[in-house]
């Protein structure tokens, strides 16, 4: 438990600390979504190709298997996905997405020539592996690029982030603890509750009122990409915001969890000591991360 809050703190203090290098230049919390992308990338390729035993102690092979070209490509892919958004956007402003599109495009057709240039290793179902192990987390991280880009509101959309998953995660975990109940999803996650899921969403959705009060205090208000109406709609805009980034917190987490039990593995890694890996701190996250953008994209000037 010790070991767990330590860690805990160390990995708040590293968020905090970006937030901070941000405000120097935003490109500074690129190299932080670099790192989610780098060695989440490692942490869902090593899951997809370990084989063990199931819960009989029967030989299990690996849910893809994938070969060492095929690896190399989703690496590469990783490598170069981060540095060629900003490389693009140095010369180009607001067209870095692009160099990301095509990136993903070029992964695929790679993936596809390797059945020929190394059929021998190379397998249709390693295709599916290296493919899950781009989107997740790669791919899914270009959100949190083009939300540190955006003209209004980055910072208090990367706050809303990178604080409503935690605390839907915590309180999940707390509330589902105390009240325990009805489970979840027995099959995928024994120990989550339906009181637990509720505690998360009504938590987190308060946390991103509570954030978005701070920030109104602290900037101004935001402008909001529609006319007129009810004073209190963007009061309502946020609590939409905070119960589905909640509600997909939740999600990511039960995604996670599959591919972890599908795979037969407890963590994800071993990086973050008493939270397992990268990917098992930032399942939420990630998938939050979709959506707090584009509601911003959609609302926020």
């Amino acid at each position: 438990m010790t070991k767990r809050l330590i860690t805990g703190i160390v990995y708040v203090g590293i968020l905090v600390g970006f937030f901070f290098l941000r405000e120097i230049d935003t490109r500074f919390f690129g190299i932080l979504v670099y790192a989610f992308s780098l060695i989440g990338t490692m942490e869902i390729t090593q899951a997809l190709c370990h084989s063990g035993v199931d819960e009989n102690g029967n030989p299990k092979e690996a849910v893809f298997g994938m070969s060492l070209s095929q690896k190399i490509s989703v690496y590469v892919y990783a490598v170069f996905f981060t540095p060629s958004y900003y490389l693009v956007e140095n010369f180009a402003p607001g067209q870095g997405f692009r160099a990301l599109l095509n990136l993903s495009f070029m992964l695929g057709v790679v993936l596809l020539c390797l059945l020929v240039v190394d059929h021998r290793n190379a397998k249709l179902s390693g295709v599916g592996g290296a493919m899950v192990s781009a989107v997740y987390p790669t791919a899914i991280l270009a959100t949190m690029l083009l939300t540190n880009d955006l003209s209004e509101g980055s910072l208090l959309a990367l706050l809303l982030i990178f604080v409503i998953s935690p605390v839907a995660d915590t309180f999940a975990f707390l509330v589902g603890s105390l009240l325990k109940g009805r489970k979840l999803c027995p099959s995928i996650s024994p120990k989550k509750t339906v009181s637990g899921a509720v505690g998360g969403v009504v938590f987190g959705t308060l946390s991103c009122l509570l954030i978005y009060w701070l920030f109104t205090l602290a900037a101004g208000d935001l402008s909001f990409n529609f006319g007129g109406g009810w004073a209190g709609t963007p009061w309502l805009i946020f609590t939409a915001i905070g119960l589905i980034t909640s509600l997909l917190t939740e999600f990511g987490d039960l995604v996670e969890s599959v591919i972890k039990r599908s795979c037969g593995i407890k963590d994800m890694g071993k990086i973050l000591p008493g939270h397992g890996g990268v990917l098992d701190r930032i399942d939420g996250t990630l998938f939050a991360s979709m959506f707090v953008y584009i509601m911003f994209a959609l609302f926020i000037n």
